[in-house]
């Protein structure tokens, strides 16, 4: 018991000492230690800066977010083709776009999206996808508008033929895509292989087999018909060149024309024409043609 008194007095000695000889450079060290008001305006910058980082990392956060969103467009450009012209671009990322004549499209990369938006033709488009299964889940996903048509890709080799200013016809060559109306809250109609879909402004058709043959011909600068009516042959034709053609009696117009031939052999046509269809073809300059019923003789 009296052994710890006296370690218990010892340590208030030592105690006193040190604070007799600190006491002699006290003067000395108070001006160099902040003031009470000094250490709370510290803590207080502290917190606010603690506060800026916080709502600036917010804020960046909330940008990104938006721009996500918002899915802007980051590089635009448009491509066209000339009557009787073709031509093949290749996208950044590897897909192919074949456009046929007289066709005009606008490419957009988007932070979300690879967006083509056919203005007026025909194309083929052959859709690159990522190989990676970890990438897989970043990649952009690869869609076209055609008037009120609206295709996202899948997996896939596609046609698009654009009708008109709203309508136009989706075929799928290989794999699938999904088909619709832009901005419609309706489903979504899954096409296959061989599958196409036409729509008439905010109304679709239903599904129809394709023939491949018939919508690949151009790309080998062919047209096959079958059972086509001759107003939509000769139709055909004139999205490759320029004339005119004079149809006397107008229930010609449906009459059916099968059989295959090249894009810019107009004259070739219409000389056949009277041997496969009871017609009679009259040219009246090189630009122009008279059709009419066969006479009896």
């Amino acid at each position: 018991m009296k052994q710890k008194q006296t370690n218990k007095t010892n340590s208030l000695t030592n105690l006193h000492d040190i604070q007799l000889r600190l006491a002699s450079f006290e003067d000395d060290l108070l001006p160099l230690l902040p003031s009470k008001e000094t250490i709370l305006e510290r803590a207080r910058q502290r917190k606010l800066k603690k506060r800026v980082r916080t709502g600036t990392a917010l804020s960046l956060l909330g940008i990104f977010s938006g721009i996500f969103l918002l899915n802007p467009s980051y590089e635009q450009y448009e491509v066209r083709t000339q009557k009787g012209q073709q031509k093949s671009i290749t996208l950044a990322d590897g897909s192919q776009i074949i456009l046929n004549t007289n066709t005009m499209l606008r490419v957009q990369q988007r932070i979300r999206s690879r967006q083509i938006h056919l203005l007026q033709g025909e194309a083929n488009f052959t859709v690159k996808h990522i190989e990676n299964k970890l990438l897989k889940p970043f990649e952009r996903r690869f869609e076209v508008f055609a008037g009120d048509m609206h295709v996202i890709d899948i997996a896939t080799v596609f046609n698009i033929d654009k009708h008109n200013k709203m309508d136009a016809s989706v075929t799928v060559i290989s794999g699938e895509v999904m088909a619709g109306i832009r901005n419609s809250k309706a489903s979504m109609i899954h096409l296959t292989k061989n599958q196409s879909l036409r729509n008439y402004g905010q109304t679709l058709a239903t599904v129809e087999q394709a023939s491949l043959e018939q919508v690949q011909a151009w790309q080998t600068g062919h047209m096959v018909f079958n059972q086509t009516p001759l107003m939509s042959a000769l139709q055909n034709f004139q999205r490759y060149s320029d004339f005119h053609v004079d149809i006397e009696d107008k229930e010609l117009n449906d009459l059916p024309i099968t059989g295959q031939f090249k894009t810019q052999s107009l004259q070739q046509f219409m000389q056949v024409l009277p041997y496969v269809a009871p017609l009679d073809i009259e040219q009246i300059s090189t630009q122009k043609w008279k059709i009419k019923k066969k006479s009896a003789h």
